[in-house]
């Protein structure tokens, strides 16, 4: 593909920082549906609500997104392996967030390189609830305050419309769905997969 070659930069870094997997992908591959985005609230996500990241707070619809997908050319796209027992179980809601903090740390870091590198309109996505204060406290926004953590909040994928299976399919990577009830032995694989957009 012929993309600008300072997002081999971004794609090496995104390695360098333990994705297992990172790409430079065209717009086109990015689907946004409708569909996808009601997945958190049917049936409601343990998080639904629980912060400006998360919808019906988080204003970035599908319709939103497809907008702003349309004026970006490239995504760096990402893939976090993840234990498998983090994800499931009755304490996975506490033994997920160390790996969503890194996840979140790593869409801050690529999309500030980005924007070092001449992508001025760098944006970013991560993955799962904001754990950046949820569940330990409440979100700040929701109480009339300022985000305690601006430079490192962002809405996941799903929050904002994104087919994260679809992507992953089309890419060939490793994604299965785990649920409340599902069972560590058998779930092949655990990730979370990040997106920052570029010009």
């Amino acid at each position: 593909m012929n993309y600008p070659p300072e997002l081999n930069q971004l794609r090496e870094l995104a390695l360098s920082l333990g994705a297992a997997r990172a790409e430079v992908v065209p717009n086109g591959i990015l689907e946004v549906k409708t569909s996808a985005w009601a997945r958190c609230f049917i049936p409601a996500c343990k998080f639904y609500g629980s912060s400006i990241m998360c919808p019906p707070h988080n204003p970035l619809t599908p319709e939103v997104t497809r907008e702003i997908v349309s004026e970006y050319e490239w995504g760096l796209i990402f893939q976090l392996m993840a234990e498998v027992g983090d994800f499931v179980g009755p304490e996975w809601r506490t033994r997920h967030v160390p790996t969503e903090l890194k996840h979140k740390e790593m869409v801050a870091d690529l999309e500030g390189r980005a924007f070092h590198l001449g992508f001025a309109r760098a944006l970013g996505f991560a993955a799962g609830e904001c754990s950046l204060c949820v569940p330990r406290q409440e979100c700040s926004v929701l109480e009339g305050g300022e985000c305690r953590h601006p430079l490192r909040a962002r809405p996941a994928m799903e929050a904002c419309g994104f087919d994260v299976f679809a992507i992953a399919a089309k890419l060939g990577w490793p994604l299965v769905p785990i649920g409340h009830r599902s069972q560590a032995e058998k779930i092949p694989c655990a990730s979370l997969i990040g997106l920052v957009l570029v010009v």
